[in-house]
């Protein structure tokens, strides 16, 4: 009876941690977006224009001020009272930085009663809050009144007019740029000015510099290809040749027609038959970030805010974002812009109880040029208004520790990898409503100042040396024909695994690494890098050699040249690698006995994939796992190349955290995790000495950190153990523990 009793107790709490995973799961917003930026510049004082703008990224005692802030949603005026109650609790709370979306005027009548009501919105948050500081939201979208007298600068899709301005539009561009300097001369000719740490422009679909479905066949928009397509090719010989066609031109060149991704077809482009819409495609994101660069020019030149000012948008989304038309991948062009913040929500992918809530662009690829990133925690919390008595209360059935665990998880990403956090009520539904939920802000508020400042103080110190950087290509995007399928696959579920896999991670593009700008690490884990050139090629080959390294290449590495060729992937894994003929459904057999995965264990997803790749038999290389349905072809293999660097083939599309945690082991490379009772595929999260677990599920956990450290719990101080190299640890299911190894002090004799 005992034994039914308790299992009883475990599916009565199961049940529970599924609903609420499922509710924390749920998108709270993907139509508006909310901007922030880290309050903080890298290794930058900040330094004012004059006495009257003088900000300060320290409070009095000189204790660093975390990059937290609180977006409480665009209200309307009867909706204030809500929203002054909230400001008040993050103030009480240590949290005095605020996203606050202010609107611009697009005609010249209109002009002063906009900046007169942007100024009073301002005014309000400074009365609820005296220490107020503003990261200004700016929409750049402009009225129905001004696409009247536009309508050239409309997106027309399937030539149906789109409430959203052409990215190649020169007249938007101009009066997007007169309105960006008006909002920011009257914003910084007041009293708000020393209040305000900078601006971030937002746009399209969503405000998000998303391009909506299908392509935007308008005039600006034809004229602006036609503009690229010139710089690009320069000449009609030029173009034929590229595109495989002899009557074409320059000044004849149109938009390619726009066709749905065909999900169970090939998954690339046909070259050169289809060149047109992938360099259609390459335009489209080089368009969105062209537009993206030259407002944040005007803002650099119209703000008195000086080099600590913020200029941000959302852009980047280069791991979640799957359809290869949104136009967000041209982020390697904004690296040198004016731009010094990109922000995105954590991922919508998996962000329940107990899921992994991953970054969605390459943050490392920012912070290691001195920009930031901040991710958005726009979590449901279950707190809304009672219809019957009008306060404001969670839902029944919501227990408000999930809710923190979840929030706990977003937080513990923010700090491990040095980003910015803002929790988010993008509906100004009053989800933060609530005394608790902003006593516990504020402590993540304390923990964040604290650990920057002693960041600071700290000698450096050895931590474990095994790093994961996770590649990104945005190139390769635009030559991929089943986005979504294929995206899903090898960008999220990828990058979620490799945040499954128990080891520090960073996140860059392609390009850092090409480039030898993204720091040395034993492991590059490359999601989606087809398009390779000879020459990048030989460079990649060159730093893995140099480093000692090894690479992990998912399905089809270096594919694409000017054509798709399977000899390329062979010569860029150093495999005797081959195409199959036909169609072929995939799904493989692990062939060794390991900790993840047994011998005869299957894996992948069995779907059908064209083109498919295996890899032949050879003397030199170790075969990790063939397919099912062709047991003579290795799906997985290792080989050690002559030059010193180990290059490991996952021709099977697709990664699993328990493969991944497989061939780390099979690299030797440290992982926090090790099994005791169970295997776990926890969220980890580890970087500078923080090391953070979101608990897949309950059980024990035995943490090895790889030296002896003084290993501090940071949500409770009296918790610690000093002088361990490892830790065993009793997890609930969803329970997030953030911990941080300190080195041992020598004792005073």
């Amino acid at each position: 009876m005992a034994l039914f009793s308790r299992l009883g107790i475990f599916l009565l709490l199961l049940l529970v941690a599924i609903i609420s995973g499922l509710y924390l799961g749920k998108v709270s917003v993907k139509d508006e977006t909310i901007a922030t930026s880290r309050m903080e510049r890298a290794a930058e004082p900040v330094e004012a224009s004059d006495s009257e703008g003088e900000r300060k990224d320290e409070d009095n005692s000189g204790v660093s001020v975390p990059p937290l802030l609180f977006y409480p949603g665009t209200v309307a005026d009867e909706d204030w009272k809500d929203v002054k109650e909230q400001v008040i609790m993050a103030a009480e709370s240590g949290i005095h930085q605020y996203v606050v979306t202010v609107t611009p005027a697009w005609f010249d009548d209109e002009r002063q009663a906009q900046a007169e009501r942007n100024s009073a919105l301002l005014n309000a948050y400074r009365e609820a809050d005296p220490d107020a500081q503003f990261l200004i939201q700016i929409n750049l979208n402009p009225t129905v009144p001004w696409f009247e007298a536009h309508s050239d600068s409309a997106m027309r899709i399937n030539d149906a007019f789109q409430p959203y301005p052409s990215p190649a539009s020169a007249n938007w561009r101009e009066a997007a740029g007169v309105a960006l300097e008006d909002v920011i001369t009257s914003l910084e000719s007041g009293t708000h000015r020393k209040h305000i740490k900078g601006y971030i422009l937002c746009a399209l679909q969503g405000l998000r510099w998303m391009l909506p479905e299908g392509y935007d066949v308008s005039k600006a928009n034809h004229q602006g290809y036609l503009e690229w397509l010139q710089q690009r090719y320069r000449t009609d010989d030029a173009l034929q040749t590229a595109w495989d066609n002899d009557s074409m031109t320059l000044a004849a060149a149109t938009i390619p027609a726009y066709s749905s991704p065909e999900e169970e077809g090939h998954v690339f482009y046909e070259l050169p038959q289809m060149q047109p819409v992938v360099y259609f495609l390459h335009y489209s994101s080089e368009s969105v970030a062209d537009a993206l660069a030259g407002l944040s020019v005007v803002v650099a030149r119209a703000s008195r805010l000086g080099p600590s000012g913020i200029i941000g948008a959302p852009y980047g989304y280069s791991f979640e974002a799957l359809p290869n038309g949104c136009g967000h991948f041209a982020l390697e062009l904004l690296l040198e812009s004016d731009l010094n913040m990109f922000m995105s929500p954590v991922s919508y992918v998996d962000r329940g109880l107990g899921g992994v809530g991953g970054v969605m662009g390459p943050v490392d690829s920012m912070t290691i040029r001195g920009k930031q990133w901040f991710v958005v925690d726009d979590t449901r919390t279950g707190v809304e208004r009672d219809a019957a008595t009008g306060e404001f209360a969670r839902i029944k059935g919501i227990n408000v520790e999930d809710v923190f665990e979840v929030q706990r998880r977003n937080f513990a990403l923010a700090l491990t990898y040095g980003l910015g956090l803002v929790w988010a009520d993008p509906q100004a539904e009053g989800w933060l409503h609530d005394k608790d939920q902003w006593a516990h802000f504020g402590l993540l508020n304390t923990i964040y100042a604290q650990r920057t400042n002693e960041a600071k103080a700290q000698a450096p110190t050895e931590f474990a040396a095994s790093v994961v950087t996770v590649v990104v290509d945005e190139l390769s995007r635009a030559y991929v024909q089943s986005d979504s399928r294929i995206n899903s696959i090898l960008l999220q579920r990828a990058r979620d695994a490799a945040m499954r896999s128990g080891v520090s991670l960073r996140f860059h593009l392609l390009r850092d690494v090409v480039e030898d700008i993204a720091p040395s690490t034993p492991v590059y884990l490359f999601l989606n890098a087809f398009h390779l050139t000879e020459t990048d090629r030989v460079r990649l080959h060159s730093r893995l050699a140099r480093e000692q390294a090894s690479a992990i290449w998912l399905y089809a590495p270096g594919y694409i040249t000017d054509t798709a060729d399977v000899e390329t992937i062979a010569a860029t894994t150093g495999m005797d690698v081959r195409r199959f003929e036909e169609p072929f459904q995939t799904g493989s057999t692990y062939l060794l006995s390991g900790q993840f995965l047994h011998a005869e264990e299957k894996f992948g997803d069995g779907e059908i994939w064209t083109p498919a790749f295996y890899i032949e038999p050879e003397e030199e290389i170790d075969f990790l796992a063939h397919y099912v349905n062709a047991q003579d072809k290795g799906s997985v293999a290792i080989l050690t190349l002559p030059e010193g660097w180990t290059s490991v083939y996952v021709a099977e599309p697709g990664l699993s955290p328990a493969l991944l945690c497989e061939l780390l082991q099979l690299l030797e490379q440290h992982r926090f995790l090790t099994p005791v009772d169970g295997v776990y595929y926890d969220v980890v999260s580890a970087r500078d000495g923080i090391v953070a677990l979101h608990a897949s599920e309950a059980g024990k956990r035995s943490l090895y950190f790889g030296h002896f450290f003084d290993i501090v719990d940071l949500l409770d101080a009296a918790i610690g153990w000093p002088q361990k190299d490892s830790i065993m640890l009793p997890m609930q299911s969803g329970e997030t523990r953030l911990l941080m190894q300190k080195p041992i002090q020598a004792s005073a004799e």
